[in-house]
């Protein structure tokens, strides 16, 4: 992510001096940056599930006791699961599509974008089966409340 901020902040800075100053620029540097944007997003989310700091709706969930939390938890695992499936087999076929057209300024080829999608999939998967089977071993769900919250 720090490669993807940085080099975002290199090209654009680096491309708006030329352009005013020296009255040239760096052609690459939009579709470079768009391209390192897209990638910092998808990592980003892959961290953010990673530590549970994605969005939940809890208020209904907090209120249950551990069985129904963790039945809930299940149940919205396999959902994410199913919901990471079809973005996988989605981001699949892009990719496969973008190996044939190519982005206009760098050459590169189109799945280079869909490929972060196609990254974020697996990962973001591997990351919900690994917490599937930490539950379903008897672990205990994440709780986003903390004990001090007065909804708990």
């Amino acid at each position: 992510m720090v490669v993807c901020l940085t080099a975002m902040v290199v090209l654009l800075f680096g491309n708006v001096t030329l352009r005013y100053v020296f009255n040239s620029g760096i052609n690459v540097s939009d579709e470079l940056s768009r391209l390192a944007f897209v990638w910092l997003i998808f990592l980003g989310a892959v961290l953010a599930l990673r530590d549970h700091q994605h969005i939940g709706v809890t208020m209904l969930v907090r209120r249950f006791g551990p069985g129904g939390r963790k039945a809930t938890h299940i149940a919205c695992q396999l959902l994410t699961l199913w919901v990471l499936w079809l973005m996988a087999d989605g981001s699949w076929k892009q990719t496969v599509i973008g190996l044939g057209t190519r982005l206009p300024v760098t050459g590169l080829p189109m799945a280079v974008f869909d490929a972060a999608v196609l990254y974020a999939a697996a990962a973001m998967a591997l990351l919900t089966l690994i917490d599937l089977v930490r539950v379903l071993a008897g672990g205990a769900p994440p709780l986003d409340a903390s004990p001090e919250d007065p909804l708990v």
